[in-house]
């Protein structure tokens, strides 16, 4: 098994959190994070090497890849107002870390992507990989675009699209478990809707399993936990984790629409409840893909169902204190 000096660009963010966490068991990691940015987690961890750089502002990344041999990018903007606000982080930040690879003369990338890139399927029948991408929202189109930048790149490269991923320093699903809290299930539209998930402890696997095996074939993967859930069935078993009866509510999509823009205008990036963008993507019905590829290429075997996982979840956010 080849030992590779690795660089985790994103390295702040929920999944860059866990991933870091997890490489620091094993072996030493650098990782590239903004100078604002909160690293509490990783101070006085000597398997740390921090570096601090800008994707957007295209400051520190070239300094940041000397001796690297593999970069893992999993950095990304998830909210925003604009789709410029997207694209600043999520296409232009990876046309200048390319550019800086190609300087240095750092070969292998494995980009976290998302689900979103390629965008909903139009019935239950599960997306694959060379299926046409037809993202509906900013975030999807711009992580659509830094895929095909990777892509064309010329560097030896993975690119790997989580569905929705959950777990311990997640925000998002955070907001749904504290309404469910409180006996609130909010869904946007009418009709059932299904989609796939991804603990992040299944993802980070599937992230070193991929380095570790050196697999960098210039391919595309979708990463789930080879289930189909509906989102009732997700909202169902959140609320009896929480030892909680929840009243379903369904908000037609342009109200929820409009909740968004009050949320893109007048809520702080940090505290919004949902945006216009996102909205766009929970109106879809199907988010349904096969990661049946990664499965086989890999060896890669989901460890959590949504059933576990949320009970992991659930019992970190209490530690926090973010549930009362």
């Amino acid at each position: 098994m080849k030992k590779h000096r690795i660089l985790i660009v994103g390295a702040s963010g929920f999944v860059g959190k866990n991933l870091v966490l997890q490489y620091t068991q094993r072996e030493h990691v650098s990782i590239l994070v903004r100078p604002t940015s909160n690293i509490a987690l990783f101070k006085n961890n000597p398997r740390i090497r921090i570096l601090y750089g800008d994707l957007a502002e295209d400051r520190g990344i070239t300094d940041a890849l000397k001796g690297i041999d593999v970069v893992i990018h999993c950095a990304a903007t998830t909210m925003g107002r604009s789709y410029w606000e997207f694209h600043r982080t999520n296409t232009k930040g990876t046309k200048h870390l390319i550019s800086a690879m190609l300087e240095r003369n750092v070969r292998k990338i494995l980009y976290v992507s998302s689900h979103a890139a390629c965008g909903p399927c139009s019935a239950n029948i599960p997306l694959q990989e060379h299926d046409p991408k037809k993202p509906v929202s900013f975030y999807g189109r711009t992580k659509n675009l830094a895929e095909n930048l990777v892509a064309g790149s010329g560097l030896d490269f993975t690119i790997i699209r989580p569905v929705s991923v959950y777990g311990p320093h997640d925000k998002e699903i955070l907001t749904y478990v504290k309404l469910l809290n409180r006996g609130i299930c909010p869904v946007v539209g009418f009709g059932t809707k299904y989609l796939n998930v991804i603990y992040v402890q299944d993802l980070v696997d599937v992230i070193i399993k991929t380095v570790e095996q050196d697999h960098f074939p210039r391919a595309t993967y979708f990463a789930n936990d080879g289930q189909c859930y509906s989102l009732d069935s997700i909202m169902d078993t959140i609320a009896a984790t929480l030892n909680k009866r929840s009243l379903k509510v369904c908000v037609p999509t342009a109200l929820a629409l409009f909740v968004g823009l009050l949320n893109d205008v007048f809520v702080s990036p940090g505290k919004r409840l949902v945006t216009r963008d996102k909205v766009r993507e929970l109106a879809c019905q199907y988010w349904v893909c096969s990661s049946e590829n990664i499965s086989r290429e890999l060896g890669f075997k989901p460890r959590y169902t949504f059933d576990r996982g949320i009970i992991e979840t659930i019992k970190w956010y209490r530690s926090q204190g973010y549930l009362s």
